[in-house]
């Protein structure tokens, strides 16, 4: 505290002398250090309800993950949520491989921008094809069956681009 109170007297900035006195640097966006910190052997799961953080922790050991010095990031989980073995994280390259994977735009200590992908065309199934075709046939009763389903995919299948 007095080294503290010294460097202030001198006239250096509240944060240098604060620097200083502690003999530690500030933490970085991106780092390790500052992704991890607070986050280190499970402690996001002391803020939880005890049955939630326990479910959590099944959910992953069932699995097959380790959770030991990891963080569950569950804005990376797919539907598998505590079971996805990618959302639980130990570091900063870890987000930014999974963000890349998934094409996921995440902010924060890790910067990465998904990408727009094209939505793939999908055929009508075959099921809602013919249920369409029934009702169109009360409207087109002279018309062939390949016909018949030629009009239905044009009108109700996906249009593509």
């Amino acid at each position: 505290m007095q080294f503290y109170v010294k460097l202030l007297s001198r006239g250096e900035t509240q944060l240098w002398a604060e620097m200083c006195a502690l003999q530690q640097p500030p933490g970085l966006k991106g780092t390790d250090r500052s992704y991890m910190q607070g986050r280190l052997n499970n402690q996001q799961l002391d803020n939880m309800a005890p049955v939630q953080a326990q479910s959590l922790l099944a959910q992953a050991r069932r699995a097959g993950i380790s959770t030991s010095g990891k963080y569950y990031a569950g804005g990376l989980a797919d539907k598998r949520g505590a079971a996805d073995p990618a959302a639980w994280v130990d570091s900063v390259a870890d987000v930014k491989k999974v963000a890349e994977m998934r094409n996921l735009t995440v902010s924060g200590a890790v910067e990465h921008e998904g990408r727009p992908q094209p939505r793939p065309h999908v055929a009508l199934s075959e099921r809602a094809t013919r249920q369409m075709m029934q009702r169109e046939r009360a409207n087109h009763p002279n018309m062939k069956v390949g016909e018949l389903r030629e009009l239905v995919v044009a009108k109700y299948g996906r249009k593509k681009k």
